[in-house]
């Protein structure tokens, strides 16, 4: 290819009949496509072993995603392969095909070469990345003879958990604060006025519930205990599901909302207002997560198996469980009373409790399996 001074050249020659702001354009387009000096070779694919519960490799992850940035050309494939069989068995078939001196984690693999352990740094990989833009390295898979799935490619744990999602957003709790939040509104507000406060209040619920899905998060990821916190989820989801599925028969509820917060909510909903309606969403959030909150750490930790798309999931997961709130208001907005969809709730009341552990029970015992 031609040496980049050449290609700078003729760039500058065409380019000077042409208007300035064109010009400028297409001197920056130049600057992005050759930024160190020389052509784009095209894609350099990096395939990224890592362990959830390794210290080192928490160390080394957040550098290797900086190197992202910095070279565009870099396409990372990032695998976890110790809650993974089926990456770790593709991890096992790339230490096969490289025969490194040593078997370790984390590991990065880009064209011939093999990082393995401590020899994996920010600066080893940059420089095998510098010399795979120079030279045409082979793609690691071909090395392999394997194509692969990605970690981040799994249609089917974002199909779980949109359908979980909807499942813990069909939760007696959550619906009644809203009920008597739109029944207390439509005695004093106009439609817009109900409109307009509940999807705040709807908008509260989703933000409030992000923010403790990122603290659990934070919490057990950055603490290096997921495999203590993966049995302190099963222990609680499956005792919980248990509790739901007995209170079907009961009649009663065990796991709701606590009795001594009910008047504070009543009180938020009566004022009707938009920094009420806010305060309500964070408090009846908080308050409600006995109801399907075992289900929804059960998620999170499905989530936290994909790092490279946790956030993504996270936003996807709540939006699915704001939903049927949405749906409510729109039923109320659109002529049906407060009152008849109060009394729809409580006649559907266990049955959601029952769906509610019958989802703990399946996703607790899934993952005392091993199946999630």
């Amino acid at each position: 290819m031609r040496p980049a001074k050449t290609l700078q050249r003729n760039t500058g020659m065409a380019v000077s009949r042409l208007p300035h702001a064109l010009a400028l354009a297409l001197v920056l387009l130049t600057a992005l496509v050759f930024p160190f000096g020389a052509a784009a070779q095209g894609s350099v694919p990096v395939y990224y072993f890592y362990g959830a519960d390794c210290a080192h490799c928490k160390e080394i992850t957040p550098q290797i995603e900086e190197l992202e940035a910095v070279y565009p050309q870099l396409e990372l494939y990032k695998f976890e392969i110790s809650r993974n069989e089926s990456n770790s068995d593709l991890f096992n078939k790339f230490i096969l095909a490289y025969n490194p001196p040593a078997v370790d984690i984390p590991a990065a693999f880009v064209g011939t070469t093999a990082l393995i352990g401590y020899e994996l740094t920010k600066e080893r990989l940059a420089a095998e990345l510098a010399y795979c833009m120079e030279h045409e390295c082979p793609d690691p898979r071909a090395v392999v003879g394997e194509t692969g799935d990605q970690e981040t490619n799994d249609p089917s744990l974002l199909l779980m958990l949109i359908g979980t999602a909807l499942v813990e957003g069909i939760n007696p709790c959550g619906f009644a604060v809203l009920i008597v939040l739109l029944a207390s509104l439509l005695m004093v507000k106009s439609k817009r006025g109900v409109l307009i406060i509940g999807l705040t209040f709807i908008a509260s619920v989703f933000a409030t519930h992000v923010i403790v899905g990122f603290g659990i998060l934070e919490f057990y990821l950055l603490s290096g205990i997921t495999p203590v916190m993966r049995a302190v989820i099963i222990a609680i989801v499956i005792p919980a599901g248990l509790i739901n599925v007995l209170d079907f028969w009961r009649e009663k509820s065990t796991l709701a909302i606590p009795a001594f917060i009910k008047p504070t909510l009543g009180k938020l909903a009566r004022y009707g207002s938009i920094p009420a309606a806010m305060l309500l969403g964070v408090l009846a959030t908080i308050a409600g997560l006995p109801c399907t909150g075992p289900i929804y750490i059960a998620m999170l930790d499905l989530m936290a198996a994909v790092p490279s798309k946790t956030a993504l999931y996270l936003i996807i997961y709540n939006l699915c469980y704001a939903l049927p709130l949405f749906g409510i208001l729109i039923v109320v907005y659109r002529e049906t009373s407060a009152e008849d969809v109060d009394a729809w709730r409580k006649g559907k009341r266990k049955y959601m409790k029952l769906t509610g552990g019958l989802l703990m029970l399946a996703i607790g015992i899934a993952m005392l399996f091993g199946v999630l």
